[in-house]
């Protein structure tokens, strides 16, 4: 197979109007995977919870957007969410039964989320309808409530998070109610990898090149990968230049997600 030298250069692009970009929080990094949480896509209906410490968030205000790792699998007996979000003093949970009250949380978002599946392998944000405002002294709970009879396996990107941080109830007959969930199936200390998604208070960073490194070796088949720099704004899409000469051409304009398969 043929092997060129290949300059792969990113430029974020950003909108004209200051809400274009947003401060993300990401909690949890590497490669594991879960096929618990937020649903588990093999049994008809779902009801999750999960824990995310203050120390892990460090920011307050409100939070708009929520991003899951999506892996792999399909959504179309899995699409309908409702999810809620809520201010906890719990580090884990207890027990089978320890579910956070739903008293003590708020509806976010309620609807068909397939529109909002990306490629494999990259973030699935989901514009909440009503922003949570975090208050940065608690810790956060974010609930699923996954309503679609059919099943279909989804693997979703996950990081160990301490003792029992999530929970979870799943049911190929019985539709669980978030004011009276059942007693869960499990809990694990394996939960999502997420993105919080905040006002901008600055401009994006570059973003990180993943494969190729820029001015390195790829094949001419070869998927090109960067993420989001964490720490400052969030860029709401790309520019990707490519090619062999030092100023590559345009070749991608506005994309949303972050491979480019040239």
């Amino acid at each position: 197979m043929k092997k060129l030298i290949l300059l792969f250069s990113l430029i974020a692009i950003l909108a004209l109007s200051t809400l274009g970009f947003a401060d993300t929080v990401q909690i949890g990094t590497g490669t594991a995977t879960t096929s618990y949480l937020p649903i588990y896509g093999l049994y008809g209906y779902n009801y999750t919870q999960q824990i995310y410490l203050q120390s892990q968030i460090n920011k307050s205000g409100n939070i708009t957007k929520i991003r899951f790792f999506y892996v792999s699998g399909a959504i179309t007996n899995s699409k309908d969410w409702v999810i809620y979000m809520g201010h906890t003093t719990k580090t884990s949970f207890s027990s089978t039964t320890d579910w956070e009250p739903l008293a003590n949380l708020t509806e976010v978002f309620a609807g068909d989320v397939s529109s909002y599946l990306p490629p494999t392998n990259n973030w699935m944000e989901i514009p909440l309808t009503t922003p949570f405002n975090y208050d940065n002294v608690n810790n956060l709970v974010i609930a699923v409530d996954e309503n679609t009879s059919g099943y279909a396996s989804m693997s979703w990107g996950a990081f160990t998070s301490g003792s029992n941080t999530g929970i979870y109830y799943y049911s190929d007959s019985v539709n669980p109610d978030p004011a009276s969930p059942p007693t869960a199936t499990s809990r694990t200390g394996s939960i999502d990898r997420i993105q919080l998604v905040f006002p901008n208070t600055s401009a994006p960073l570059a973003p990180t090149l993943l494969y190729p490194s820029n001015g390195g070796w790829a094949f001419t088949n070869d998927v090109l990968s960067w993420i989001p720099t964490m720490g400052a704004g969030d860029a709401s899409t790309y520019d990707v230049y490519f090619g062999t000469a030092s100023n590559p051409p345009l070749v991608s304009s506005n994309q949303t997600t972050t491979t480019y398969t040239p």
